[in-house]
């Protein structure tokens, strides 16, 4: 693992300034946070202390898309830390992993600095998307100054509370204003609220998407697009970082809680796929599992509303380039999803065929070496309006050497010489809701001679009200043996 990176942000007692929103680079991967709080005593205006940091954390929850938590435990926030050997900046250590607030003669055995009112100590861990993900962050409220709570005009002793509003922005990711009136200003002033541009700065962290183009796709479904030049940045989408890779963004909704199989692949890509959720926080990620330049996303997720973001490599790691097409398919089945079924007449159905080729019984992809075992299996879900009829089940296999292949009623394949004579391989009398079928099994390319081959192998069915019409795959199960 990379070293940690550490921040720290001062909080200086200097004229007010008015300073436009800033962001640091850095964000919680969910969106929220848990402070441990329970700070001792009672501020000279009566109020307590705990009080005025808990009152600071509800602004930033209740008027922005970020959410503080309160544990009412106490955290030492220089727990895990040690004074660095220039007595200077940020401490030594990787902190606890949790989140502390208290006052403090020194920052954890180092200097306050001459002026410096707090001090924010974050811990961030490297991100994929060009800002690093915050894990931790402590307050540390300078005790050589006079302290109270109250609000309005700037008075000689310090407002607590405000300054707690300034350090819980840094600790969110807002960096210092350089232009608008703002509670973010890098100095102390009259302000004793969250400003707009406040509220904005910590939306644009977390408030969903920028002004990139939102399209939608739907479970069971395939989309073929590409990353260009024109498209949306991962830094336009997420309003800040320095990830200027291209990025498409796609929106479902899962009522219940879903298994979800979501592949990327592409020839011209080094494909990386983020699943978020409405507000762009993480959900999963894979940018390899798929092998070759794929990405895929196997889990079971809860129901809600999602991102999905089809991504690539500012600069190409192991694949070609970050520019050029790919395809998508997002599937509840255990197989990816082939697409919408498609018909001899042209009519339009509600079938879906899934199906795929594997190695190792995980991961489906498109390239076999010839001393791989290949496992080829697919599913039919018909039209639901088909559902119960009597019907036949085909399956044609297209080699790149130019054969036609069939499967008939005994299991065995056989070449074909036209495609009107595929017989069935299966019959039924009632058509159920999901049809499962075994293709291939433990094919190896090597035991049989076969080198630089491609693979093609379509489904389908007809009902025997229709015998001619068959409803198949319009994409094939595709693969190769190199």
């Amino acid at each position: 693992m990379r070293k940690p990176s550490g921040l720290v942000f001062l909080f200086l007692f200097l004229p007010f300034m008015t300073l436009a929103y800033n962001l640091d680079g850095n964000r919680w991967p969910n969106g929220q946070a848990t402070f441990h709080i329970d700070i001792p005593g009672t501020a000279p205006s009566g109020v307590s202390w705990n009080a005025g940091f808990e009152d600071a954390l509800a602004q930033w929850s209740e008027e922005t898309d970020f959410s503080f938590l309160i544990n009412r435990s106490y955290r030492d926030p220089c727990e895990g830390f040690t004074p660095s050997a220039t007595n200077m900046g940020f401490p030594d250590g990787f902190g606890d992993a949790s989140n502390g607030a208290d006052f403090a003669v020194d920052v954890c055995g180092n200097e306050f600095g001459l002026g410096v009112l707090a001090i924010t100590l974050s811990i961030a861990l490297p991100g994929n998307l060009g800002f690093a993900l915050i894990d931790q962050t402590d307050i540390l409220f300078n005790n050589a100054f006079d302290w109270d709570i109250y609000p309005g005009t700037r008075r000689s002793e310090i407002d607590f509370r405000r300054v707690a509003l300034h350090e819980l922005g840094h600790a969110i990711g807002l960096g210092h204003e350089n232009g608008e009136v703002a509670m973010m200003a890098a100095s102390i002033g009259d302000l004793d609220s969250l400003q707009p541009d406040d509220i904005a700065g910590a939306n644009s962290l977390y408030g969903g998407p920028g002004d990139c183009e939102i399209l939608s796709i739907g479970i069971n479904s395939v989309v073929q697009d590409s990353l260009q030049q024109g498209d949306c940045s991962v830094l336009e989408l997420y309003g800040g970082g320095q990830d200027s890779s291209f990025v498409d963004a796609y929106s479902f909704s899962l009522e219940s809680e879903t298994s979800l199989s979501i592949m990327m692949e592409s020839s011209a890509l080094d494909s990386v796929l983020l699943l978020t959720d409405n507000k762009l926080n993480g959900v999963d990620f894979d940018d390899n599992s798929a092998g070759k330049c794929d990405a895929l996303i196997k889990g079971t997720f809860p129901a809600g509303d999602y991102l999905l973001l089809a991504n690539t490599f500012v600069e190409p790691v192991t694949c070609p380039g970050n520019t050029g097409k790919y395809k998508i398919s997002i599937s509840d089945n255990t197989l990816p999803v082939l697409n919408r079924s498609r018909s001899l007449s042209g009519s339009t159905n509600n079938s879906i065929f899934h199906g795929g080729a594997t190695s190792d019984g995980l991961n489906y992809k498109s390239s076999f070496l010839r001393s791989e075992s290949i496992n080829v299996s697919a599913s039919i879900q018909p039209d639901p309006s088909h559902v119960g009829e009597g019907a036949a089940f085909y399956m044609l296999i297209l080699l790149s050497s130019g054969e036609k292949l069939a499967k008939n009623a005994d299991g065995k394949f056989i070449l074909l010489d036209k495609l009107s004579n595929i017989p069935p391989f299966s019959v039924t009398n009632g058509l159920p809701s999901r049809q499962d079928i075994p293709i291939l099994k433990n094919l190896k390319g090597e035991k049989f001679g076969i080198s630089d081959l491609g693979v093609q192998i379509f489904l389908g069915y007809s009902l025997d009200s229709a015998p001619g019409e068959i409803y198949f795959n319009g994409n094939p199960i595709s693969f190769s043996i190199n």
